[in-house]
């Protein structure tokens, strides 16, 4: 996929350059979660790219103006709190979860300002809903 961003223009036909636009940003590095949170989104008509790359989150986010992040906490890389300071306004709904025994991690997160903050668990009982509702769906 990283070449079709790469070839757009005259490469392309009319129907290929229809890229359909990102909803929201997923940022962790599980892979096993991801397509779990990508592909009930895709039953939903949403589509939610997973960013993997501790460098690549705020060029991401400028690039794709997502309605929503987000957070896997498991993530020791990304700091709650710096991610928030870095949203330019209007700033998108960010949704954290993680471990429910790492509550000094969850803590952080609702410190930050998320939106929403809960345990991994609940976050994936909950996640077509939880999809619907943030995207009005």
């Amino acid at each position: 996929m990283a070449g079709l961003s790469a070839i757009r223009g005259s490469e392309l036909s009319d129907s290929d350059s229809e890229i359909p636009a990102i909803d929201g940003l997923l940022l962790t590095r599980d892979l096993m979660f991801t397509s779990k949170i990508t592909s009930t989104a895709a039953s939903l008509g949403l589509r939610i790219e997973t960013v993997g790359n501790v460098d690549s989150i705020k060029t991401r986010i400028v690039a794709v103006k997502p309605r929503a992040i987000f957070l896997d906490l498991g993530w020791a890389d990304i700091n709650p709190q710096s991610l928030i300071e870095q949203l330019d306004a209007p700033r998108p709904v960010v949704i954290a979860f993680g471990s429910h025994v790492d509550t000094v991690r969850l803590e952080q997160a609702r410190d930050a300002g998320c939106d929403d903050v809960m345990p991994r668990s609940k976050f994936s009982a909950t996640l077509p809903d939880l999809l619907r509702q943030t995207f009005n769906r």
